[in-house]
């Protein structure tokens, strides 16, 4: 399988909400999904549900200027798809290989 990389620019990125957006539209999310961590984390790791399926790299760029409650949320979400992979690998022996990376 081919491994993807999705690039977010955050340079324009004021909130949480932009980066939910940014994010729904990358991975190809239907209208409905939903934008707390746990609905991504749901749609990426149980497939089916979104345009593009794993594997991939999400790759966030441009975020040196982000204010810093965003860039703790971004860590966050990075963290929350390395537990819930590892977590998912060690029960069912199933690695989905996604992970978040954060760039300046």
């Amino acid at each position: 399988m081919t491994l993807h990389t999705i690039e977010l620019d955050a340079s324009s990125w004021k909130t949480a909400q932009d980066f939910r957006l940014a994010l729904k539209a990358a991975i190809g999310a239907p209208e409905w999904h939903g934008e707390i961590v746990g609905a991504f984390l749901d749609s990426i790791f149980g497939g089916g549900m979104n345009t593009l399926e794993p594997p991939y790299v999400i790759k966030v760029v441009n975020t040196a200027d982000l204010v810093p409650e965003l860039k703790e949320m971004l860590r966050d979400f990075s963290s929350a798809i390395a537990e819930t992979r590892a977590r998912r690998l060690a029960r069912i022996g199933e690695d989905v290989a996604v992970r978040l990376e954060i760039e300046n």
